[in-house]
Formats: structure tokens, sequence, C-alpha cells
């Protein structure tokens, strides 16, 4: 039985089968991602590009719109809007965050 078999297999085993598993249903465009991440080949913000891809179902703009306020990672996530600029097309506007005193 293969759960038997993992259960008794030593941690490498283990780890190595679950990230197959993993890459088995990950889209072609994001295992380059998890391989890097898995290998300690990447930058913190590749791994969380990878984390925040899964999390969504690999939809990048599911990414942007995340409402997963409480994940630790949320404010790091990929794919967000320039910070201090609207949503239009005029990219000159600035939004002041800052009250008026």
């Amino acid at each position: 039985m293969k759960t038997a078999r993992l259960q008794t297999a030593p941690p490498g085993e283990k780890i190595a089968a679950k990230r197959a598993g993993r890459l088995a249903t990950t889209p072609d465009s994001a295992k380059g991602h998890f391989v890097a991440a898995w290998a300690g080949k990447c930058s913190p913000r590749r791994a969380i590009k990878a984390q925040c891809l899964e999390c969504v179902g690999f939809d990048r703009q599911a990414i942007a719109g995340c409402t997963g306020w409480a994940c630790p990672l949320w404010a790091f996530r990929p794919f967000q809007k320039r910070a201090g600029f609207l949503a239009s097309d005029d990219a000159d506007t600035v939004v002041s965050n800052k009250e008026d005193a």
C-alpha cells in the first residue's frame, strides 16, 4: 500500500513524495517557482509568489484581489497595483494616505 509505505519511509522520501504530488497538479508556468523554492535557490519574494499562486488556484488576478487579510503573507503578495496610485489610466495621480493636519 502506498500510504503505509510513506508512513514508514525516511523523512526525505516523504518530502519528495509530497512535492512530486504537488508538482503533478501544478501548471507548467508555475512549476519553476516551486522547484526553486524547494531547492533554496530563490528569493523570499519568489517563494511567496509560489505560495500565493497555489492558494488561489494559480489565478494571478485572484492574488491581486485577495481578501485573505489574516494571512501573514497578504501584505507581501505579488501582482498588486502599485501603492499610492489610483487604479485609473492616469498614473500621474498620486493618492495620499496621510490625513490633513
